[in-house]
């Protein structure tokens, strides 16, 4: 009997034992493999840092100026570039990689893209006004001179003409005569004369003109001058440049100029948009003055701003921070991101709005909470004020509610059925409609009349309605996606050097980007998932209207779709990975082309001069391509 329960007990152990070997065996079987995700997820996420620090690098070799601002974010770039060399000693030692670094290097990167050659820093301030029969501006020279050049900075031109004229012999005699044909506002222009004189004046002829300053040259070398009006010679230190950098170009005219009448406080010239952009570009003014580099800093804040966004709407979407940095990545390399950042237009206000609109339309359908419906009707209410493109998104709205009904989405039963569509009239028109409202406070705080805010939408709508002449950079619709004709903003070219500023999109993006649309359409009527089909109904949304409407229409409108094409072309190479890994090689490969292109082409985006064989050679790559 003893002999039996001995051999029992060690059976009893032996048995513990194996049991206890299994288990550890199950452990270091589970915890190998989360190490291995673990290690690729680290490799991943570092090849992703060196993809993003590698454009960087060149536009700093390539592009940046020795001045004390690049030499500055040069340093700042090192000390990135630092934190990646300790991300890939954390990954040789198997440990988790600093993600934050990544994000860091994309706002870097795009601030330095945006804020090379933005603009001068320095313009008049001070203004005199003439009007037709009300004096006039004179200017004595200390000796008979002769003339070649004559330069003036215009503040407000309302719709004015003007005479200048030389007095010979006791009698003033015409040089030159500008005839108003459209509004020139907050910039220089130049015109070649060619006159020995002692005094001269201007004297406008028609209606009002705001005057700075005024230069008189002989072979680029200024001539000292005393004018009646001091202010127009009292900054004699001042550059005149006639390019982008030093003054207004393209709509720049209309919202920049009405920022500035915002604040001082005078009637607005454009009003065929709604007020809250010019708002949003007249911070950007109190901060930096009435300077080219004043009106456009704001909307370059913004541009960082939607970098940030897309980050957390691509890991909203793809759950993965690999494709969160990578949507992240493609809008810093977008050509329309960049371009429209770097001048005081209003769309990328709008644009932004919006795509944070359907983020958290995004996150209420993933959450449920009903305060998420509500914050998304907030910034839809501000998109549209910032520009009636926005009211689009609105189409998109609809599209993905009926959507939700079609694929049988499991909504929580307080907003199943109708509830769901009374839940989106109120915020997509009720808490939209208080906040639109709310930006027209100016008109209401100067005139004390609602009615002035309504007759202000009369305004915008009957302009919008008969606004049909034809324009020679305008495109159809269906051209857009395919970059068939882009739009130059700005042409400065001189002798064999060519400067412009030309919205158009980075091919890597628009042609993949056709793919992945088709390929979205797919998946959302064969699969049937919420993910395809809202960006995809997003897209459309923001797309389609523009078959319906016949007056002249350009490629930037297209901007407010094209962050919903980023997000279908990271759809897709998600979907591609998760079939085989091996498309990770090209996906990054892809990655590197968005950025080569745009640095390529960075050029005829941001007005950085160069020869004018480059451009030919290497950029126009199609007849219409009119950079």
């Amino acid at each position: 009997m003893k002999k039996t329960y001995v051999i029992e007990r060690k059976t009893t152990e032996l048995s513990k034992v194996i049991h206890q070997k299994k288990v550890l065996l199950k452990y270091f079987q589970k915890t190998g493999n989360i190490g291995r995700k673990h290690m690729k997820t680290n490799k991943l996420l570092l090849w992703m840092q060196v993809i993003t620090i590698l454009p960087l690098t060149l536009f700093l070799l390539i592009y940046s100026k020795s001045d004390a601002f690049t030499l500055l974010v040069s340093f700042a770039a090192g000390g990135l570039l630092s934190l990646v060399a300790y991300n890939i000693y954390r990954y040789i030692k198997g440990r988790t990689i600093i993600h934050y670094p990544l994000v860091m290097v994309l706002m870097l990167s795009f601030f330095l893209y945006a804020i090379t050659g933005l603009g001068s820093k320095e313009a008049p301030q001070a203004f005199e006004s003439f009007k037709t029969n009300s004096g006039a501006a004179t200017f004595t020279l200390e000796k008979p001179s002769q003339i070649d050049k004559f330069c003036y900075y215009v503040g407000i031109d309302k719709t004015a003409s003007f005479s200048l004229e030389y007095l010979d012999q006791q009698k003033w005699k015409s040089l030159y005569s500008y005839e108003e044909k459209f509004p020139f506002s907050f910039r220089w222009k130049c015109q070649d004369i060619n006159v020995t004189a002692s005094q001269l004046r201007l004297r406008v002829t028609k209606k009002e003109l705001m005057l700075g300053e005024v230069r008189f040259t002989h072979n680029e070398v200024p001539i000292a001058i005393k004018a009646n009006k001091s202010i127009l010679t009292d900054n004699p230190e001042l550059t005149v440049d006639t390019s982008y950098f030093g003054g207004m170009f393209f709509d720049e005219i209309y919202h920049g100029r009405t920022a500035y009448e915002l604040i001082h406080g005078l009637a607005v010239y454009e009003n065929t948009h709604p007020y809250l952009g010019k708002v949003l570009i007249s911070l950007g003014i109190e901060m930096f003055e009435m300077t080219p580099f004043g009106w456009r800093f704001i909307n370059v804040v913004f541009g960082l701003f939607f970098i940030i966004v897309a980050y957390y709407f691509s890991l909203l979407l793809f759950k993965k921070p690999l494709f969160a940095f990578s949507g992240a990545f493609i809008v810093t390399y977008s050509f329309m991101h960049l371009v429209q950042a770097r001048i005081a237009l209003i769309d990328t206000f709008g644009v932004l709005f919006v795509f944070i609109s359907y983020y958290f339309l995004y996150r209420f359908l993933i959450k449920q909470k009903l305060s998420l419906l509500w914050v998304s009707g907030i910034f839809f209410g501000l998109a549209s004020a910032v520009k009636w493109s926005a009211v689009f998104a609105s189409l998109g709205f609809v599209f993905i509610a009926i959507y939700l009904l079609i694929i049988k989405y499991p909504l929580e039963k307080r907003f199943a059925g109708y509830r769901l569509i009374l839940y989106g009239v109120i915020s997509y028109i009720g808490i939209a409609l208080i906040v639109y409202t709310l930006t027209f406070f100016d008109i209401y705080m100067r005139t004390g009349n609602f009615q002035d805010i309504i007759n202000y939408q009369i305004n915008m709508f009957n302009y919008h309605a008969a606004a049909v002449k034809p324009h020679a950079y305008s495109s159809v619709w269906w051209s857009w996606i395919f970059d068939f004709r882009p739009m130059c903003y700005h042409r400065n070219n001189h002798g064999l050097m060519h400067q412009s500023i030309t919205i158009l999109g980075n091919p890597a993006i628009f042609w993949t980007g056709i793919v992945a649309i088709l390929y979205l359409v797919y998946v959302s009527i064969r699969k049937r998932v919420l993910e395809s089909g809202f960006i995809l109904l997003a897209f459309l949304g923001m797309y389609l209207p523009y078959m319906f409407i016949s007056r002249p229409m350009f490629i930037y409108h297209f901007y407010y779709a094209v962050p919903f094409m980023i997000l279908a072309v990271l759809y897709m190479w998600r979907d591609l990975i998760e079939y085989s890994s091996k498309f990770y090689i090209l996906f990054f490969l892809y990655l590197l082309i968005v950025a080569e292109l745009f640095l390529q082409f960075y050029p005829v985006l941001s007005g950085y001069e160069v020869s004018r064989e480059y451009v030919v050679n290497y950029l126009i790559w199609f007849k219409g391509w009119w950079l």
